[in-house]
């Protein structure tokens, strides 16, 4: 059993994270100046941490404003946490954290290189040149050697610095890099990640002004807000309006309703009349028109002297059919 496995197996233990537990182990890195530790993340099916060829490895190099103090002058910060996000959705992975603040400079050098590109007004690799400091001492050697301790012969580095993917490949491992873009929370971040990029060759897009970024946030803070005293404003009136509405509707099937049931029968004596054509009078058919007494009178004397009487005609649309009931009356009399 090699060095890295038996510490793996002296401190493997559980870490709970944004409300998930995830097994981790830790490996020492022994070196004077690009020294560190290894965090495994993962569990082997005997429960100590372990991984596989082809895992997620993110080598951080430590920065207390970005790590610890969670400045938004530098990506530090939030590269870290992406890694780990990362890492922690799969599962498994390696967190090499190397103890080489400010590049390799230290923390004294770093502050002493911020103070200078604020008075001049120049990027931390100009202010480190005019301090006759190194613009980026560090080493990856010793993070590789641990990697092949750790038994693995490909990774899946996440990183935009093409310096760490080398000492990897020239330790035998097989490097899939994975771009960690982040977005920066200041005007310094961003010009910070476009120095990197112009000065040491890391793989980063370029960046608009922080103005509009800010503006941006700016503009989701200010609608968020918006909605969050939108939502109790309305609620009482959509609830009144809901109440109402729900009573509007139930007046409304309630006068239907009646008035169905208040609707006269087909057959009953509300039955609409007929429509009528100008100049043409109507006889309801049901109700015909009635002789008077004397034409009676007159056509019973005319049918005995044998004198033949026109038979009265109904006006109408049944123009030309004789009534019945008056011949039933002739026959009677």
């Amino acid at each position: 059993m090699n060095e890295a496995a038996s510490s793996l197996d002296e401190t493997g233990h559980r870490l709970t994270r944004r409300g998930r537990e995830l097994q981790v182990g830790v490996v020492p890195i022994l070196h004077h100046v690009d020294g560190g530790h290894a965090l495994v993340f993962g569990q082997a099916t005997d429960g100590s941490p372990g991984i596989s060829d082809g895992c997620l490895v993110r080598i951080h190099s430590r920065c207390l404003y970005g790590d610890a103090l969670r400045s938004d002058d530098c990506d530090c910060g939030p590269e870290l946490d992406m890694a780990m996000d990362m890492i922690q959705d799969e599962g498994a992975g390696v967190l090499i954290y190397l103890e080489q603040e400010g590049r390799g400079a230290g923390l004294i050098n770093k502050a002493r290189g911020l103070q200078t590109s604020e008075r001049f007004d120049i990027d931390t690799f100009a202010s480190y040149a005019r301090l006759e400091l190194s613009a980026d001492s560090r080493s990856y050697e010793s993070a590789a050697r641990c990697l092949r301790d750790l038994g693995l012969t490909s990774v899946r580095l996440l990183t935009n610095n093409p310096e760490k993917v080398e000492p990897l490949e020239r330790a035998g491992i097989a490097v899939t890099r994975v771009p960690l873009h982040t977005w920066p929370r200041s005007e310094r971040a961003r010009k910070y990640l476009q120095a990197k990029r112009r000065h040491r060759g890391h793989q980063i897009p370029r960046l608009p002004a922080v103005s509009t970024v800010e503006q941006v946030r700016w503009d989701r803070r200010a609608r968020t807000h918006v909605a969050s005293l939108a939502i109790p404003v309305m609620a009482l009136p959509s609830a009144l309006l809901g109440y109402f509405g729900a009573a509007t509707i139930s007046a409304a099937t309630g006068l239907v309703v009646l008035g169905l049931c208040m609707w006269p029968d087909a057959r009953g004596i509300h039955r609409p009349g007929r429509r009528m054509r100008p100049g043409r009078p109507v006889v309801d058919v049901e109700q015909p028109r009635l002789p008077q007494p004397d034409q009676v009178d007159a056509l019973v004397d005319s049918s005995a002297s044998g004198q033949h009487q026109a038979t009265p005609r109904r006006t109408g649309r049944r123009r030309g059919r004789p009534l019945a009931h008056v011949g039933a009356d002739q026959q009677d009399t």
